[in-house]
C-alpha cells in the first residue's frame, strides 16, 4: 500500500487558490485514495445539484471542498506568512 503524502501549507494553499476541485485535487488535500475522493466529490454535487445549481464536468466548487474538510485557510496563511518572514 502507498503511503499518503501530506502536503505543507504551501503546496495545500497552492492547490486551494483554485475556484474548482478535480478529483486529484481531493486526493492531495485529504490524502484519499481516488476512490475515496470520487465519493467526496460526488457527495458535495449531488448536494449542489439538489439545491438546483449546475456544474462543470468532474469539477466541485473549491469552497465546498474546504468546507467538507473543515480547512482553516487563516492558520495556513498564516503559517504560510511565518515560514516566509511574513508576519
Amino acid at each position: 500500500m502507498k503511503s499518503k503524502t501530506i502536503l505543507s501549507a504551501d503546496e495545500m494553499l497552492e492547490i486551494l487558490n483554485s475556484q474548482w476541485a478535480t478529483v486529484q485535487d481531493i486526493m492531495k488535500i485529504g490524502a484519499v485514495g481516488r476512490n475515496k475522493a470520487r465519493d467526496i466529490k460526488n457527495k458535495i454535487s449531488e448536494e449542489i445539484i439538489s439545491s438546483g445549481f449546475k456544474l462543470p464536468n468532474n469539477l466541485v466548487p473549491m469552497e465546498k471542498v474546504i468546507d467538507y474538510f473543515k480547512i482553516n485557510v487563516d492558520f495556513l496563511v498564516s503559517i504560510n506568512n511565518s515560514k516566509h518572514g511574513n508576519l
